[in-house]
């Protein structure tokens, strides 16, 4: 059994892998901030808890004490910042140093990074070499920063593999595509204005436990240190992808709103978002990412380690049900 640090283990992804490497034995250790939270895990015993941040050398030296493996799931990853530099600050100079620790003690490093990391793509579907730096925003320029270091170390002897899953989606969710999702089942869906150019643009959906599964099962895999490997999930159009959501949450067809209405309200959730510092429900910056191609193929990941894929309507009716359930729960 392994002795393992997870980073990030508070958020979406990560709840399930700690659930994941829990049940399968292993000691799991999370690297948490004051304010995470960690109810998630009150039923789960011998999870150990280290204060502390990935941008805090110190509390990294302590948090690795008696460990041999770590997830790195910490990322900023909302897509506002008042100030820009932290995408920077954490996803990349973080990230920097939970490598150096990793080397300098000997630790397999299992990096999850994004679909972002490797840009646009054309209509068909890329691999894990594709690379386009027509970034957007300012989360996908640090992804492909923190990606770029990562490999740098692995010719100084890093053990590690690399992981770029499509958008993440999946029961618990309320990040910016899983509040879309939520505001459908409640009769909010005037955020689906937000499907420019009519919605054409190819998307790739991973369900998040086909995600902490493939991380869990490579944990033992060796030989596959240095390579890096796309988790993704069916290549949608953006467009069908929210009509599905419609069809299956409320018998219905999703309404569009043409671009530049969505460009204007993109823009006043901006302002608001100086004033308030809440971030928005959509930007510009998101707006113009989501135009292009994100078209992504995991052959690799299912040949080398039998990575499995939900089909997308089986885990949008194991979502929605959620969600569903959710909504019943707060009304009573």
């Amino acid at each position: 059994m392994a002795n393992i640090l997870v980073t990030g283990g508070t958020g979406f992804i990560g709840i399930p892998l700690v659930k994941k490497l829990h049940e399968l034995g292993h000691g799991v250790k999370l690297l948490i901030r004051e304010s995470s939270n960690t109810t998630p895990f009150k039923e789960l015993n011998n999870i150990d808890y280290i204060v502390g941040d990935i941008q805090d050398i110190s509390s990294l030296k302590k948090a690795v004490n008696n460990v041999d493996t770590i997830y790195h799931l910490a990322a900023y990853t909302a897509i506002w910042a008042k100030d820009k530099s932290i995408y920077y600050e954490i996803n990349v100079k973080g990230t920097e140093n939970i490598a150096n620790i990793a080397l300098e003690n000997n630790l397999k490093l299992f990096y999850m990074s994004s679909f972002t990391a490797l840009g646009p793509t054309p209509q068909e579907a890329v691999d894990e070499t594709h690379e386009n730096e027509n970034f957007c925003m300012e989360y996908e320029k640090s992804k492909f920063q923190a990606k770029k270091l990562v490999k740098s170390y692995i010719p100084k002897g890093l053990k590690t593999m690399i992981f770029y899953p499509g958008i993440v989606y999946g029961p618990g969710d309320f990040n910016v595509f899983g509040r879309m999702l939520f505001d459908v089942m409640r009769g909010n869906i005037f955020p689906l204005g937000a499907c420019p150019g009519k919605g054409e643009a190819m998307t790739c959906l991973s369900y998040v436990y086909d995600i902490s599964n493939a991380l869990a099962d490579v944990l033992n895999r060796e030989d596959l240190f240095g390579e890096d490997f796309i988790l993704g999930g069916e290549n949608v159009r953006f467009k069908d992808y929210l009509d599905l959501i419609a069809k299956i949450g409320r018998n219905k067809k999703a309404r569009k709103f043409p671009y530049t209405i969505a460009w204007v309200y993109a823009w006043l959730l901006e302002v608001k978002a100086r004033f308030n510092k809440k971030t928005p429900f959509l930007t510009r910056p998101t707006l113009r990412a989501i135009k292009y191609h994100r078209s992504y193929s995991s052959k690799k990941a299912i040949d080398k380690f039998g990575y499995k894929i939900t089909p997308l309507k089986e885990g949008l009716e194991e979502t929605i049900n959620w969600y569903k359930e959710y909504i019943e729960e707060g009304k009573k």
